[in-house]
């Protein structure tokens, strides 16, 4: 190597030296990396009136619930799912199996529901209507002639979000996973369709004959 390869080495080993002193001097050797959040602690989340919205609060919520039944961490919980071999580690870890798992989230997104439900942060079905009006086939002006009243009669929201909950299969969900980030989306968009079913199939059953057919 040339005088000058070795000279630019030297240049940048000093350059280098500079900066972890100048880190060193501000404090760098203090440096503690941040802890993840305690899943056991409500971090007061609140809903919106859009279900969307609501969905993806439940299932933060619900994911912070099963990972506190676990005793581990949300993060911890979302990195080990999407892989076979590290579910079945977690589970040997929380002193359960992957159905064990699978039985914690959607405890946790049942809970979810129901902290909402109780702080009174549930929205009605009828101020929701609106977010859904593509998924029922209906344009928002026309769900305007649908009555609030017998709207919020017909499906209290913590009933709806509970029955889409018993349809989400969560064993199936985590088999299906290939990334941990892939796990609320997926959970979030199957309440929503859930949810969405369920408000058209009552809807329809309840409304008069020319209403009916805004649902077909």
């Amino acid at each position: 190597m040339s005088s000058r390869g070795f000279a630019l080495i030297a240049v940048a080993l000093v350059l280098c030296g500079g900066l972890l002193w100048v880190q060193l001097a501000a404090g760098g050797a203090d440096f503690v990396p941040q802890r993840a959040a305690d899943p056991c602690q409500d971090r007061g989340r609140t809903s919106t009136n859009d279900l969307e919205g609501l969905a993806e609060t439940i299932v933060l919520t619900g994911l912070d619930e099963a990972a506190c039944t676990l005793g581990v961490s949300r993060e911890r919980l979302l990195l080990a799912l999407p892989s076979e071999a590290d579910r079945a580690e977690l589970a040997r870890e929380t002193g359960t199996d992957e159905r064990g798992l699978a039985r914690a989230i959607k405890d946790g997104l049942s809970t979810g529901v129901d902290r909402l439900d109780k702080a009174g942060q549930l929205p009605k079905v009828s101020t929701l209507l609106p977010s859904i009006a593509d998924q029922l086939g209906i344009s928002s002006s026309l769900i305007g002639l649908i009555p609030d009243r017998l709207v919020d009669e017909l499906l209290p929201t913590a009933g709806v979000l509970h029955r889409s909950l018993d349809k989400i299969d969560v064993n199936t969900v985590l088999a299906g996973l290939d990334d941990p980030g892939s796990l609320e989306p997926t959970l979030r968009d199957a309440l929503v369709h859930g949810a969405t079913d369920e408000a058209k199939r009552q809807l329809k059953d309840a409304l008069p004959g020319p209403l009916q057919r805004l649902l077909d």
